[in-house]
């Protein structure tokens, strides 16, 4: 296995976050989505949000120096910026094809979990792809339900919302 680092992001980071989560979500092209709603979507969550990258909870997981996945968490909750008392939230998790099945995220997810029970949090949601649905079971998370998550007026995907108990 690589060598895999964990970093805080920077805004420095946006154009090289912006290419590997494109590159991820390239993948959701594989017929769970209908194609059209997805060719809509796709530019717009494909690119690195500045906010995420300046919040000190989104990091780059990188293999020998190179990016191979990013994500963070968040007490805002994603679309409204709402933040409920002693709940937070998975943020833009995406994983390079070329690093997929390593355990790079999961190592990444781990992160995130820990750091965000160390803040208090005793609950963490995510709105997973439906081909990361699995990803996030087999760390605990459970199903909520399947919703719509709005990427821009009229730009919707469906999405699983899913949760798990924190230590």
């Amino acid at each position: 296995m690589s060598e895999v680092t964990i970093r805080v992001a920077t805004p420095d980071d946006l154009g090289v976050l912006s290419e590997l989560i494109a590159a991820s979500y390239a993948m959701l092209d594989n017929g769970a989505y209908e194609a059209a709603r997805l060719a809509a979507a796709l530019p717009i969550m494909s690119r690195a949000n500045p906010n995420l990258l300046a919040s000190g909870t989104y990091f780059v997981a990188e293999a020998d120096g190179e990016p191979a996945a990013c994500g963070g968490w968040a007490r805002e909750t994603p679309g409204t910026g709402e933040i409920e008392e002693g709940v937070t939230h998975i943020r833009h998790f995406a994983t390079h094809p070329a690093h997929l099945r390593k355990g790079i995220a999961r190592l990444l997810l781990d992160r995130c979990l820990r750091e965000a029970a160390a803040s208090s949090a005793h609950v963490i949601k995510s709105q997973s792809t439906l081909m990361a649905e699995s990803f996030y079971a087999a760390a605990g998370f459970r199903r909520i339900r399947l919703m719509e998550a709005e990427m821009a007026p009229g730009i919707s995907l469906p999405v699983v919302e899913m949760a798990r108990d924190l230590p």
